[in-house]
């Protein structure tokens, strides 16, 4: 009767150990597979995107004041980088307008990114700096060089949701601040891993 006892026990803790190191196999997710399960992990490499407009019902709306609105980008192509710890820096060349002219923008940038385990989460970008700006033209020809154009470029915030199909991230961005007044446009569009 002993014998049949401590083979029992034996099965129930190997059982016990089984279902210990399934759960800390589920636990680890898409982490780096040693154990850190840090959601900012998930949003990790080098993305391309590009940011079209969407236009808020502000211009549609008596005395909106979109013909004093001021410079705002309206289209958008780049780059960024995540690091898998919340900090992101990227390169972005933007098409700004006033509703007079148009001036292109190329201007690095740097900012922190947090995501749920639902792969939700936002992204802050910080006002680029007179240093950060590559190249600043507007739309003539040929292209005149354009100066203080870091004061047309400001601080982000957009939302955005990461979908994991295959071994393709796609990253579903909205601009969900805009401090222009008048149009109100907001940018939104896909990032794609290279």
């Amino acid at each position: 009767m002993t014998r049949i006892r401590v083979r029992v026990s034996t099965v129930v803790v190997a059982a016990l150990l089984l279902a210990l190191a399934a759960g800390a196999r589920a636990d680890q997710g898409e982490g780096n597979g040693n154990g850190d399960n840090h959601p900012n992990r998930k949003l990790r490499g080098t993305y391309t995107f590009r940011l079209v407009p969407a236009t808020s019902f502000a211009p549609f709306v008596p005395a909106s004041g979109v013909a004093t609105a001021p410079r705002q980008d309206i289209l958008r192509v780049g780059i960024f980088r995540a690091d898998g710890a919340g900090t992101v820096t990227g390169r972005t060349i933007a098409t700004t307008d006033d509703g007079l002219t148009t001036i292109k923008i190329d201007f690095n940038w740097s900012g922190t990114c947090t995501m749920d385990a639902d792969g939700l989460g936002t992204l802050r970008i910080n006002a680029p700096t007179a240093a950060d700006i590559n190249a600043c033209v507007d739309g003539n020809n040929p292209p005149n060089p354009v100066t203080g154009c870091e004061a047309f470029e400001g601080a982000e915030s957009y939302a955005f949701v990461v979908n994991r199909h295959g071994d393709d991230k796609v990253v579903g961005l909205i601009q969900i601040d805009n401090d222009g007044g008048g149009a109100k446009i907001f940018l939104t569009g896909d990032a794609k891993r290279r």
